[in-house]
């Protein structure tokens, strides 16, 4: 059986990795404890995750047979984790440098470098990837495994806590069923929870992630426990994929690991904060009454004082207050620029402008597409739309198949309605012609609408989310400081130097083997 050493240390190598918001992603903690807190969260979870393996395990009750069957599934999966934490170990020290140096440039508000740029890109696009690629292995593992379990095995395998605690609520729910036909009926007319489960569905369609099953079932904790259960010992790689999840590498301990994902959460939060400080070119005044609106709601950590907070974060009950106070402070584009910001690494090209934040990248995508299409010849044009409709289901989501058929029929019209346009035709027209073949993003309609409708039940919104936070507060505290003093912050002009373009989360990525405007593929937020 799985030792008990082994069950309170192992965890997926790749845990934190796989959701780099993990430590220390929420800038509400206090600068001054975060890291310690992170640190151990990712011990807790790593205890956690492999309790949670051999928990599964015992529960499935496998045959021999089945454990048989299972091992070159879990074996795979070992190997897969320890690879995974090979290529961290590689990645992570370089990604900080990076970082650090983007987040040096940043604070001053003059633009990137474009060695800078491009190199804390790159390390953030192949950190991406690691974790896609491990992901997408996964899932398919996850199938292969299903496979062989049977309908009450995995049952059994979602029987979590949270699984427990909802089949108790449908029960009492049962034992009162008129009362949830009607709590059921109040959900389908609630407008921003029928919101709200859509974009779920919409993000997991985009997005997939393992189950609960291939979370547990895959972790390398449970590889070795299959092994037993077939009457074998651990194979080769699953010891080697075990010691790597305990101890990690000779030259890169999990400690080392921990505290490196901390830093680069850090940062990404620094990075994250200067962006929109520098989109929204606050004035020396505006930065003095907000940063005094959010002092005069933050717990100092008197007696009078829940415990249970950490100080400088703003109470729960005072967040929509705060918020539209705050609101009050900034301009109209200021506040667009707040509800369109997307927290991400290199900010989109057109941050600058409020009006087309969240727009430009649609407009120039329907004009260059129309541009290239229509100098195509027929064969060209039939690959050209197979291509796009592939990009928009990566980015946009799954159309039906008649949604489809309809959408090849307006790119290829339109594409040769360009066509017959003159050169000075086209130009006049391209704009309009561009927009009727850009599609919806249906995330950023959904993400609007919840927002209008909690703003009108009085929750709060963007600007809790991204500046009612104590990391913010305290770097545009800095950039107040900044401004005393007279540094020269440049204001610089995002739009200005590489056109990145944007990523499916509203940042951009512009690499060096690829920066023409012209040859780009588009990715919609």
């Amino acid at each position: 059986m799985y030792s008990a050493r082994r069950i309170r240390m192992l965890g997926p190598a790749t845990s934190a990795f796989i959701g780099l918001g993990l430590l220390c992603g929420t800038s509400a903690r206090a600068e001054d404890t975060c890291d310690d807190e992170a640190l151990l969260k990712a011990k807790v979870s790593r205890q956690q995750q492999a309790q949670a393996a051999g928990q599964l395990i015992a529960r499935l009750h496998l045959s021999r047979s089945q454990a048989r069957q299972l091992i070159p599934i879990v074996e795979e999966a070992a190997r897969l984790h320890a690879d995974a934490y090979r290529q961290e170990a590689r990645l992570l020290p370089q990604m900080i440098e990076a970082f650090s140096t983007f987040a040096a440039e940043d604070r001053l508000n003059r633009g990137f470098s474009r060695e800078v740029e491009h190199r804390a890109g790159q390390m953030d696009h192949r950190a991406r990837q690691v974790r896609e690629d491990l992901t997408e292995k996964l899932i398919a593992l996850e199938q292969r495994a299903s496979a062989v379990l049977s309908p009450a095995q995995r049952a059994a395998a979602e029987s979590s806590e949270s699984g427990r605690r909802y089949a108790e609520a449908r029960n009492r729910s049962r034992r009162h069923s008129a009362a949830a036909r009607r709590q059921r009926q109040a959900a389908r007319n609630d407008r921003l929870a029928a919101a709200r489960q859509e974009i779920h569905q919409l993000y997991q369609q985009l997005h997939p992630r393992l189950s609960e099953l291939g979370q547990r079932l895959l972790h390398p904790a449970a590889a070795e426990m299959v092994c037993r259960a077939a009457g074998q010992r651990p194979t080769p790689v699953v010891a080697e994929a075990l010691d790597v999840a305990e101890r990690g590498l000779s030259g890169y301990t999990l400690e080392r690991h921990d505290q490196e994902q901390v830093e680069l959460s850090r940062l990404r939060t620094e990075i994250n904060n200067w962006n929109l400080i520098n989109g929204l070119h606050l004035t020396s005044d505006q930065i003095e009454r907000i940063t005094a609106l959010y002092s005069s709601v933050t717990p100092t950590g008197g007696s009078e004082w829940d415990r249970t907070k950490r100080p400088g974060t703003v109470p729960h009950t005072m967040h929509f207050a705060l918020e539209r106070a705050v609101e009050e402070v900034l301009n109209p584009g200021q506040r667009q620029v707040v509800i369109d910001y997307q927290a991400c690494l290199i900010p989109p090209r057109n941050l600058k402008d409020p009006v087309r934040v969240g727009q430009a990248a649609d407009a120039d995508f329907g004009e260059q597409w129309l541009t290239r299409a229509r100098t195509m010849s027929e064969e060209q044009l039939t690959r050209l739309i197979g291509d796009t409709l592939k990009r928009e289901a990566e980015h946009l989501g799954q159309l039906s198949a008649a949604a489809e058929k309809q959408r090849k029929l307006l790119l290829r019209h339109s594409a040769q309605q360009a066509a017959r346009l003159s050169d000075t035709e086209f130009e006049l027209n391209k704009s309009e012609l561009g927009e009727r073949i850009t599609r919806p993003d249906r995330k950023e309609e959904l993400k609007h609408e919840i927002a209008m409708l909690s703003r009108t039940r009085g929750r709060p919104g963007a600007i809790a989310q991204h500046m009612l936070q104590p990391t913010f507060m305290a770097q545009l505290r800095l950039r107040a400081g900044q401004l005393a003093q007279g540094v020269d912050l440049g204001q610089s002009d995002l739009a200005a130097g590489p056109q990145a373009e944007n990523c499916e989360k509203g940042c951009a990525i512009d690499t060096p083997d690829d920066t023409s405007r012209a040859g780009r593929n588009r990715k919609t937020k």
